[in-house]
């Protein structure tokens, strides 16, 4: 099954948040890892040096890209309206993480409670926590 981790995730992985980086770890070698540009971005942009950065970049590297083609801005924005129009205002990147992660039938891996909100307006979003 590919699983798709929202930023959060490698961030408590990284951070052993709770002492869970072992079954963190375990998950990401029995699944099927994919990342999108969104969380890539997310990722780097909380770089501490230079030497962070390219660790990070080399880490996510690893790991089967999934990103927008064309015609998913427009499911992108059709979402948005959707979400808006049910009164769910989310992050930009939250959005995009969930549209990518519906287009190619992959579940997102979150604790970020953003995508419980849009799972309610977007029915076809599954969700892993």
């Amino acid at each position: 099954m590919r699983v798709l981790p929202d930023t959060n995730i490698f961030i408590d992985y990284w951070e052993d948040r709770n002492g869970i980086a072992d079954e963190l770890e375990n998950i990401f070698t029995e699944e099927e890892i994919v990342v999108c540009g969104a969380v890539k971005a997310e990722l780097l942009h909380g770089a501490v040096s230079d030497k962070h950065l390219k660790s990070m970049e080399a880490m996510l590297d690893a790991f089967e890209a999934i990103n927008p083609e064309e015609e998913d801005w427009q499911l992108l924005g059709e979402n948005l309206y959707k979400l808006r129009t049910h009164g769910v205002t989310v992050p930009l990147a939250d959005a995009i993480i969930a549209t990518v992660a519906v287009r190619n039938r992959i579940a997102v891996w979150t604790n970020d409670h953003h995508f419980k909100l849009m799972q309610g307006v977007l029915s076809d979003l599954e969700i892993r926590s």
